[in-house]
């Protein structure tokens, strides 16, 4: 080994005990963060179902047709030949 990461490891044994805190430490946070996210999806899920669920069905006039003029594509469609 060189001599250079002789000194590193010395410098990691030297302070493993707080190396390891710190890296336990960044664990929890991490798993605190996830956990966190996956609440707030979860809630956001659950209030998004509760709401269609409760939500007073759709009348007639909100749910009024829409009419399309198709007379260009069915004139486009006429004039095509087949020339195979």
């Amino acid at each position: 080994m060189s001599q250079k990461k002789v000194d590193a490891y010395k410098e990691y044994k030297k302070n493993r005990k707080e190396i390891i805190k710190k890296e336990q430490r960044m664990r929890k946070l991490e798993y605190g963060a996830i956990i966190a996210v996956l609440v707030a999806f979860a809630g956001w899920f659950g209030f998004s179902t509760y709401q269609k669920a409760t939500a007073a069905p759709q009348t007639e006039e909100a749910a009024a047709a829409v009419e399309v003029n198709m007379s260009d594509y069915t004139d486009y469609v006429n004039g095509l030949t087949q020339g195979y």
